[in-house]
């Protein structure tokens, strides 16, 4: 037999197609006209869309943030009375984009959970003679800061009443960061009657518990009357910043019922243009039953009694002292952001 030669495979190498590099991930652009608003007690920020974005994240510089798939969200959880500014990153599952350009500074005011009362018009209560005593708001239901104004206490001192209506009339945003409260007559009776006391013959500022006595035209007891009554439970409820009471006809400011009230005493002549006293009576403490006293005492509010001069030169002052209790309350609101008090701007 013949021998089969052997066969000697040969491989040949042949080389395999470079592969092609991979794409690079496409570069998303931050979001743009990033803007910060407060919603209650919450940051909505917004943004304009990102071509190619499937989520964004929002941040504030003190770190809480929102994500979502839309062009706003709600940042929860910031302490109030602090600035923040915020940025927004953009991303399509794979890439995320640099941050945006920061939002301009939000202060983030207080704000209380509910409004004190749920409409801007309540009847506080009732006369002797049955007639109402109404309080009025302006301004923000839930801002932390209220000021009450009492255009009269004393039915003989009418210009508080002139006062009151300005107010009333003023253009206090809805918005505004306070709350400011008005009350036209506390003693309609003795309005009615151009009488300093109500039906009974009683000085409702000397008819407070908490240093009442039995004097004349005290009352037979603390808190006898109804219109002293509705104020107490008026005012437990508002738990006003600060009180104004509108007097005649001493042409001064009065009632430093604590530290505090001393700065709103000097603000408030300030303002209103009547004498600044050299040395601010110590909250009427030689009287009796007076509302100062027990509203200062009960709801820790500074209370400042304006004694503007008597009705026949009184004129000038009843515009200016509408003025001044709409500018109080800004200057109160500013205090509340953080600015100290007595550095307050005026207006």
């Amino acid at each position: 037999m013949r021998a089969v030669p052997a066969v000697t495979a040969v491989l040949l190498m042949v080389p395999l197609p470079a592969l092609a590099d991979e794409p690079s991930p496409a570069v998303l652009d931050a979001p743009q006209s990033v803007t910060a608003v407060q919603t209650g007690i919450d940051v909505q920020v917004s943004w304009a869309p990102v071509t190619g974005a499937t989520a964004y994240t929002a941040s504030a510089d003190s770190g809480q943030s929102c994500t979502t798939g839309a062009t706003s969200c709600v940042i929860t959880g910031l302490p109030a009375r602090a600035a923040y500014s915020f940025t927004v990153t953009a991303t399509d599952g794979i890439v995320t984009s640099v941050p945006s350009t920061p939002s301009a500074s939000l202060f983030l005011r207080a704000r209380l959970a509910a409004p004190r009362f749920s409409s801007d018009r309540v009847v506080v209560g009732r006369s002797l003679k049955g007639r109402k005593i109404v309080a009025q708001r302006q301004g923000d239901p839930l801002a932390p800061v209220i000021l009450l104004s009492v255009g009269q206490m004393h039915g003989s001192e009418p210009a508080g009443l002139r006062v009151t209506k300005r107010v009333r009339s003023a253009s206090v945003p809805d918005d505004a960061p306070y709350q400011l409260w008005t009350i036209r007559t506390m003693n309609p009776d003795g309005a009615a009657r151009r009488n300093r006391y109500n039906a009974r013959g009683v000085d409702l500022n000397r008819n407070f518990p908490g240093t009442w006595s039995r004097q004349s035209r005290t009352g037979s007891r603390p808190a006898s009357e109804p219109e002293t009554r509705a104020m107490m439970r008026f005012l437990r409820t508002l738990a006003p910043t600060g009180v104004l009471s509108f007097h005649q006809p001493w042409d001064t400011t009065l009632s430093v019922c604590d530290t505090q009230s001393a700065y709103w005493v000097r603000l408030t002549a300030q303002l209103t243009g009547v004498h600044t006293p050299a040395n601010p009576s110590n909250c009427g403490n030689w009287l009796p039953g007076t509302m100062n006293r027990w509203t200062s005492r009960v709801t820790g509010a500074w209370f400042v009694t304006v004694e503007l001069p008597a009705s026949y030169k009184v004129a000038p002052y009843i515009p200016r002292a509408a003025s001044a209790v709409v500018a109080l309350a800004e200057s109160m609101s500013a205090a509340d952001s953080g600015a100290p008090v007595g550095q307050t701007s005026l207006r």
